[in-house]
């Protein structure tokens, strides 16, 4: 029998999970885990990767539930998902009504999992399971945020041998981006657009209900919220593997818009939109929709 559905049948036993915080955001934990993914143009490894993600998830003793939000693909993306949604009762596929972006996307699949423990990774599985694994017991160790840190001396990558100068290039470009966003925004993490974080559900309740960014600079504002919030921030090494360059990079295609994104972030920092008193995101947890309306009407500049 597949864990999706033992989940199911174990619903009744998780309704009052310790520590669980009740958001009006989200709803309350009924399962162990929740793996987030956000998809977007991904249909050529997309079955092999999910399966993957799934076998894994089935052999490491909790119960689970993995929430692929699709953001409005080209390809043939959403048919795949569909299809492993009604093959695999673990997968829920999210679809977002056009192409939102990975904040968006993320957003969207962290308010409507279920899990006690919450993770969002990226679609190429260039992490390892051994580092999904990881970052889930340190949460059940007690840590609030875990990141998976890219910077640390003890990560690995694992390139294609085409890919080493690029890899290498986008290492230096990274190191030089998060250098000018510790600088602007004060945080202390090396590696803000990390795809691979975990949250527990009350860190992950307090934190997204205050993030306004749809784009790929949406990390940025986990921190800055942490950060508010007094939620620690653990780091821990990675092991990546980079075949090829299809998804993993897609947005850093993006990078045109890092600087008015940038000023954008400050600006709500500047006017605390970050803090216990700032704007609520509008996003419903039952179908997120965009914050613009609830933006503008805090008086704040609108989304990148």
């Amino acid at each position: 029998m597949r864990r999706g559905i033992r989940i199911n049948k174990r619903m009744s036993n998780l309704q009052t999970l310790p520590g669980d915080f009740d958001s009006p955001l989200m709803r309350r934990a009924t399962t162990h885990v929740s793996v987030v993914v956000g998809c977007y143009n991904a249909a050529q490894h997309l079955e092999k990767r999910v399966r993957q993600l799934v076998a894994f998830l089935d052999n490491i003793g909790r119960d689970y539930e993995v929430l692929i939000v699709e953001d409005g693909s080209a390809d043939d993306s959403l048919p795949i998902l569909r299809r492993l949604e009604s093959d695999v009762p673990a997968i829920t596929v999210l679809s977002n009504p056009r192409n939102m972006g990975k904040g968006y996307s993320i957003r969207n699949g962290i308010l409507n999992s279920r899990g006690r423990y919450i993770i969002f990774t990226d679609i190429d599985m260039a992490y390892s399971m051994g580092n999904v694994l990881a970052v889930l017991e340190r949460l059940e160790a007690g840590e609030s945020l875990v990141v998976g840190n890219r910077r640390l001396p003890e990560s690995v990558y694992v390139v294609n041998n085409r890919l080493v100068k690029y890899v290498y290039r986008r290492h230096r470009g990274g190191t030089a981006f998060n250098r000018l966003v510790r600088l602007i925004f004060g945080l202390a993490t090396r590696d803000t657009q990390s795809g691979l974080k975990g949250f527990t559900r009350g860190a992950a309740a307090r934190i997204f209900q205050r993030l306004y960014t749809d784009g790929f600079l949406f990390d940025i504002e986990i921190f800055i919220r942490a950060r508010t919030l007094a939620i620690p921030v653990t780091e821990v090494p990675v092991q990546l593997t980079y075949e090829d360059d299809v998804t993993t990079v897609q947005q850093f295609r993006q990078l045109f818009t890092v600087i008015p994104g940038l000023i954008h972030i400050k600006m709500l920092q500047l006017r605390g939109a970050y803090g216990a008193t700032g704007p609520r995101t509008s996003h419903d947890p039952r179908n997120v929709a965009a914050s613009e309306n609830a933006t503008a009407s805090a008086g704040l500049p609108p989304k990148p």
